[in-house]
């Protein structure tokens, strides 16, 4: 085994964890387990990052080197029965930043990551609102928790791309969920594209109007109501889009709905499936 200043193989993880290779490469793949590329392209592991995922997994760390007590506790993420949704309900805004955060450097990856686990915390938090469980004040709280984790991951100022392309993400009327607004801005800034988040609740007018000024590349809206598309004012949008050279997307429930317009509009189902397409684009 390596000493606990080096990086560490695929196969010196999976046998300090008592497990094959190709689980420490699953792992990895997944975003739960967090590697280092070599300048060969290999990956690595460092020893705090296999005390995380041990700790994720209730794996035993007899086999890793003994570490600092206290750096291993700044280091560790929530324990590993502390899903994202209990970290919400608990208001533990420093366990929510961690669980939000996709341990992967490819954009497809993270983009299954935030499908996967914000997706099922928004929702679980959406069925227990629903259901009385939860009151406005616990789901508002989650929501902000979320979104504030979220915009922690954007770009610096420095390294955004002011020559990208410019995408506009709002709701439609009477929408005011704009919590996955918040994770396509990501996959739009790190993909080297500039955002303007015109956020929830956003009227027809307004939007026909933001079409005008800054003539986006892409106008994005996220809704869990699905009529929308049998709306005459949005409509009215698509045709000042289409002379503008915007395109529009839809996303939420909104992307399950009805036939209509589908050829005006494109709707995704997942950020996955959005990723993919924006890597075309």
């Amino acid at each position: 085994m390596p000493m606990d200043n080096l990086l560490w193989t695929s196969a010196e993880a999976a046998h300090a964890f008592r497990v094959g290779v190709s689980s420490i490469k699953r792992w990895t793949d997944e975003g739960e387990l967090e590697a280092v590329k070599t300048p060969g392209g290999h990956r690595r592991y460092t020893v705090p990052a296999l005390y995380r995922f041990a700790s994720l997994r209730n794996l035993s760390t007899d086999r890793l080197p003994p570490v600092d007590p206290v750096v291993l506790e700044e280091e560790l993420p929530p324990p590993a029965d502390l899903s994202l949704y209990d970290a919400l309900a608990i208001g533990d805004i420093v366990a929510v930043r961690r669980l939000v955060t996709p341990n992967v450097t490819r954009l497809a990856q993270r983009a299954a990551f935030f499908d996967r686990v914000v997706g099922d915390a928004l929702r679980e938090i959406g069925y227990r609102w629903e259901r009385g469980e939860l009151g406005v004040d616990e789901e508002h709280r989650a929501s902000h928790m979320i979104a504030e984790a979220l915009d922690r991951l954007r770009p610096s100022h420095a390294s955004l791309n002011r020559n990208g392309p410019l995408a506009v993400l709002a709701c439609p009327p009477g929408e005011h969920h704009e919590l996955p607004l918040h994770i396509l801005r990501l996959i739009f800034e790190w993909s080297g594209w500039q955002t303007e988040l015109h956020g929830a609740h956003l009227p027809w007018t307004s939007a026909i109007r933001a079409v005008e000024r800054v003539c986006p590349a892409i106008f994005a809206f996220t809704s869990r109501t699905a009529s929308f598309y049998e709306d005459t004012e949005f409509s009215d949008l698509l045709r000042h889009c289409e002379k503008r050279g915007t395109r529009v997307i839809v996303g939420g429930d909104w992307a399950r709905g009805g036939s209509g317009g589908t050829r005006r509009y494109l709707r995704f189902r997942t950020v996955r499936g959005f990723e993919k397409w924006l890597r075309t684009q």
